[in-house]
């Protein structure tokens, strides 16, 4: 099985129910396995890789690699290093978070394999490898090995550690660094990009992708580490070891969607939503601390839960999220501030919404935060301005000077008895004038 993007669907583990426990094909038991060689000749390699499914660990689909043999008392063997507890519950969502959930390695029969993603109507493909001699020898001795309780277990890590980057290991190896070899260059899609794809027509685990995985998941990954990626895997076994993938199962179904909404609309309505009565409560100069309750209620909440994973959580792609610049639990204490206290906090964070924006805008920052940005600075903004009124009111306040410009009347009329006093002067003069004239 492979897992979606563990640590950011973490509802999606409990959604899926008791039906989790069962979906893995049966495994042999400890007395139908060799644990060696079992034939004079080396086995065949087959890699097997499997589409999308339905539940929330397989949107990434899954890989396998299997043993054929030459001999018909002997099946062929497949091993999967995609077995965990997936009933594990909260407990393994923990210790997905650490980096601690364990992963091993089952032997199955091929044809136990291949029912088993038939009924989840999955497709299925073939490649036989082109490896023979002692290197196909080589990793039949390696596959038994990692058998043994020793060497069946390795920590899960969704795109450095999986069940296929198992595999592309081991092939590498026994091809001398074929699909190394000039697998450096740049992959076009980011791991962001690779993951929002899995989880295509799930808007709110879009959306969480959005909130708790940093800024590594903005890297291009190169061809070589996007194989962690069972399609690109395949399709990169076939152009560097030229084997084309033979459709074994195709899915009856209808096909699972690959693009559709982001969620993040859905986001921006739910932030206008806590927004949006603050900007009337203050504008009414009603319920306002009910409103600053409400949206305070949003901002910690989303403050919480980006800090409190990049806290506790061992993964550098949940840990280095630039959105703890974005969103604080400290949010919590907008309530229980004075007005001018709460304005101040206010402003500073404004200011701080503003330089993560400048950031973004130049490329410092590379995680997608501008609604985030938006959801966060829009109450804000209101509270460090006293929105709608507070822009009225300083409005006002500035006109003031200006409409009382013309109080300086009085004094102006208070001098009109001096001039009009000066003015019989005047007229007297008036006769002398004209004498003189």
């Amino acid at each position: 099985m492979k897992p979606g993007l563990i640590a950011l669907a973490l509802a999606g583990w409990f959604a899926a129910g008791a039906g989790v426990a069962r979906a893995q094909p049966a495994h042999l038991s400890p007395d139908d396995v060799p644990g060696g060689a079992i034939e004079p000749d080396p086995p065949a390699i087959d890699l097997v890789t499997f589409a999308v499914g339905a539940r929330i660990f397989e949107k990434f689909g899954h890989a396998a690699i299997c043993l054929r043999y030459h001999q018909p008392e002997h099946p062929a063997v497949c091993f999967n290093y995609g077995v965990t507890d997936f009933a594990a519950g909260a407990v393994m969502i923990w210790n997905f978070l650490r980096t601690k959930q364990q992963f091993w390695v089952e032997p199955t029969s091929f044809d136990s394999l291949y029912s088993f993603y038939k009924w989840e109507d999955r497709d299925i493909w073939l490649q036989p490898l082109p490896i023979a001699g002692a290197q196909a020898r080589a990793i039949e001795a390696k596959l038994w090995s990692d058998l043994q309780e020793a060497n069946r277990y390795y920590y899960y890590d969704h795109f450095f550690d999986n069940c296929t980057t198992r595999l592309r290991d081991m092939i590498d190896q026994a091809t001398h660094g074929a699909l190394r070899a000039g697998a450096e260059a740049r992959y076009p899609l980011t791991f962001r990009e690779l993951g929002r794809r899995g989880l295509a027509g799930m808007p709110p685990l879009l959306v969480a992708t959005d909130l708790v995985i940093g800024h590594q998941a903005d890297d291009h990954p190169t061809v070589w580490q996007a194989m962690f990626h069972p399609e690109i895997f395949r399709q990169q076994i076939d152009a560097r070891l030229g084997v084309p993938p033979r459709l074994l199962y195709k899915r009856r179904g209808p096909a699972f969607p690959v693009g559709g909404s982001s969620g993040r609309l859905g986001l921006l309505a739910v932030g206008l939503v806590f927004a949006v009565p603050l900007l009337v409560a203050q504008w009414r100069r009603r319920f306002q601390t009910t409103a600053l309750v409400w949206v305070t209620l949003e901002l910690a909440l989303l403050g919480a839960l980006v800090w409190g994973l990049a806290i506790v959580s061992s993964i550098a792609g949940v840990r280095y999220n630039e959105a703890v610049f974005v969103v604080m639990p400290l949010d919590v204490v907008l309530p229980f501030l004075g007005e001018a206290r709460r304005r101040r906090y206010a402003l500073a964070r404004v200011g701080l919404l503003v330089l993560t924006s400048l950031l973004t805008a130049v490329g410092v920052f590379h995680q997608p935060l501008w609604l985030l940005i938006l959801i966060v600075f829009v109450p804000m903004v209101t509270i460090a301005l006293d929105l709608p009124l507070g822009l009225v009111e300083r409005g006002r306040s500035v006109a003031t000077p200006d409409a009382a410009a013309p109080a300086s009347a009085p004094d102006a009329a208070a001098s009109t008895p001096d001039a009009a006093a000066s003015a019989p002067d005047a007229a007297a003069a008036t006769p002398d004038t004209a004498a003189s004239a």
